[in-house]
């Protein structure tokens, strides 16, 4: 348990840090993001409701990360840490800044964060978990 600790503190600390140093001009640029992922739905009207959206997603994370079967698949909630600490960290963003600080950027497709980054890779595996227990499950 100490080293997911340690892991979504790190996370969460790094992404804070580039954010600061994007912010203030000495890592590139930075894009505010208003919107949802990749900029969808892109209002500063609707700050609030993203910020319930995702304060909501986030405790839906947290109770299902505090499941003992849960915890016992370490793969599973090694994906829930790293989608919990990326939520954290951009619901920060929204709360202060009434935008997401997107300052990685990936040719013109798109520019996204480190939380982007760990929400990302927390999606993928619990994707992979989940086929792999679909495998198990279609052997027996």
């Amino acid at each position: 348990m100490k080293n997911f600790v340690l892991l979504a503190t790190t996370i969460i600390l790094l992404d804070r840090i580039m954010k600061f140093l994007a912010l203030q001009g000495s890592y590139g640029s930075y894009e505010k993001n208003y919107g949802l992922l990749f900029g969808l739905l892109a209002n500063p009207q609707l700050r609030w409701l993203f910020v319930a959206i995702m304060a909501l997603i986030l405790i839906f994370f947290l109770y299902v990360a505090s499941m003992k079967e849960v915890r016992r698949n370490k793969l599973l909630f090694l994906g829930l840490i790293l989608m919990i600490t990326g939520l954290i960290s951009n619901l920060l963003d929204r709360i202060l800044y009434s935008f997401i600080i997107d300052f990685i950027r990936l040719a013109e497709l798109t520019t996204f964060n480190i939380a982007d980054i760990s929400i990302t890779a927390g999606a993928i595996l619990i994707a992979f978990n989940l086929l792999r227990g679909e495998r198990k499950r279609s052997r027996q």
